[in-house]
């Protein structure tokens, strides 16, 4: 009997060390991890060829370098090409240690990989599977191993994009077993912040949901630019920081880490370098070299994204330098290119529309002030609209814009109390229309009184954002007022 407790404990022992180096850390898929975060997929790979082929964590990483690629290129070839890997490396992965907290974390990410690729690509309904698959496994994973700090960063993601559901919605999320709110998400992103190796992926998706989702203050743009600072050769955090800046009105700043940003062969290609350049340029009124940087990414881009906006943006920068030809020609390409997955080449889309019906241009002056105000340029963007008023246009759409728009730069010159009447007169223009100029006073309003503590005008004004249907912008101003409200308690 004695003899037999032996050899299974000897059979326990090595079938136990069996799995011992199944997800092994090793510094060289460290290195490798790295490689990746900062866009240079080709040494990573070089590095990760290195290792043993059943090593969860070199799959992992061979998996994150493949939606690297296929996310920067939307090359819908290439994901015909790669696509098998999702449930191969999913196999692999089940075969391993199910006892390392690391099984159903690479689990998870594998799963995400893919849900932003198909997404990505238009497979929206493929891509939502995959992420709540994602999440029921990180919740698993929490459950049995509350202290792996790693399992926090896209833990914390899912619970601040559940918390700032619209309430209205959130039957959806109840029916589909997601839990979680901002504070809880915003306060495991922090844990993940300190993990010694995703503690960088865990910043970079940190400051994208407070750009994105909630509000971003002084202190954290700051953060952003400490961020940026400190990580020189990190193409993916320059591209941050980039997208983060133009969204926040913040051309000079977004063009100053455009020209530091880290190039080279050993960098994946990214066009959308291009286009931002293009938009900075735009928006300051430069539209000639701006003309070039829009061609430059239609020229080496493979994928559908900003398409549609492109070819917009190039109808308005050769009809303001007065070539029309040039201006309809790609005008008329809207409808037949890109597909329309973000806001403006919905925006793009909805333009052409309208045109085909009314042969309309819109009013030069308002369409300097839009942009030139995106671009954080509120002293000229004002002086577009000194020698206008309401009565300068015919449509209810333009008028709500020109209120807008005024409102908007009013509010960042800090005179809110000036902004609010024009605020209130879009939203008045807007009523029973799908309009988004309606819906985004309503969502600044908002902040005008949540700033002043004002917390029932606040509320009212959070509600009546998520409350206009059917626009352009219907997805991230819900999210965002939401997010407010869940902030203020209500």
């Amino acid at each position: 009997m004695k003899k037999w407790n032996l050899i299974l404990v000897i059979f326990l022992l090595f079938s136990g060390s069996s799995f011992a180096n199944d997800f092994e850390f090793t510094p060289n898929l460290q290195n490798a991890y790295n490689e990746l975060c900062k866009l240079k997929v080709q040494s990573a790979k070089q590095l990760l060829a290195k290792e043993p082929a059943n090593n969860g964590i070199r799959i992992w990483l061979e998996d994150f370098a493949d939606m690297i690629v296929l996310f920067a290129s939307e090359d819908e070839k290439e994901y015909e090409r790669l696509s098998d890997n999702e449930d191969k490396r999913l196999d692999l992965i089940k075969d391993l240690d199910e006892d390392s907290p690391y099984n159903k974390f690479v689990q998870a990410e594998i799963k995400l990989h893919w849900a932003l690729v198909k997404m990505k690509l238009g497979h929206e309904t493929k891509g939502g599977f995959n992420a709540i698959s994602a999440y029921k496994l990180l919740e698993e994973n929490r459950k049995r191993f509350p202290n792996f700090t790693a399992n926090y960063k896209n833990l914390g993601v899912f619970h601040v994009m559940i918390g700032s559901v619209p309430e209205n919605y959130k039957w959806v999320t109840k029916l589909l077993g997601l839990k979680g709110g901002i504070q809880q998400g915003l306060k495991e992103l922090n844990i993940a912040v300190n993990d010694k190796i995703v503690g960088k992926e865990a910043k970079f998706y940190q400051l994208f949901i407070q750009s994105n989702v909630l509000t971003l203050d002084d202190n954290e743009r700051q953060d952003l630019s400490q961020f940026v600072t400190n990580n020189p050769d990190n193409l993916a955090i320059s591209f941050l920081g980039v997208s983060i800046l133009l969204r926040n009105n913040k051309s000079e700043m977004a063009q100053k880490v455009l020209q530091n940003r880290p190039s080279g062969a050993a960098y994946i290609s990214m066009p959308i370098f291009d286009l931002y350049q293009a938009e900075i340029l735009f928006n300051k009124g430069n539209y000639s070299p701006a003309i070039q940087y829009y061609q430059s990414y239609l020229k080496n881009f493979r994928g559908n994204s900003f398409l549609k906006d492109v070819n917009f943006k190039l109808f308005l920068a050769n009809w303001l330098t007065n070539n029309p030809d040039k201006a309809l020609n790609h005008l008329a390409k809207i409808p037949n290119v890109g597909k329309k997955f973000s806001e403006t080449d919905i925006i793009a889309q909805n333009f052409y529309e309208q045109f085909q019906k009314t042969k309309a241009f819109p009013n030069k002056n308002l369409v300097k002030a839009c942009y030139a105000f995106e671009g954080g340029h509120y002293t000229e963007a004002l002086a577009f609209l000194d020698n206008l008023e309401e009565d300068s246009f015919t449509s209810q759409i333009d008028k709500a814009n020109f209120n807008f728009r005024k409102a908007s730069i009013l509010q960042k010159m800090n005179a809110q109390t000036q902004a609010i009447p024009f605020f209130e007169r879009a939203m008045a223009l807007c009523a029973g229309q799908n309009c988004h100029f309606g819906a985004s006073s309503s969502l600044q309003l908002g902040y005008i009184y949540q700033q002043r503590n004002d917390k029932p005008k606040a509320r009212l004004s959070f509600e009546r954002a998520i409350a206009y249907k059917k626009h352009e912008y219907k997805n991230s101003i819900d999210n965002k007022a939401q997010a407010a409200l869940t902030e203020m308690g209500i």
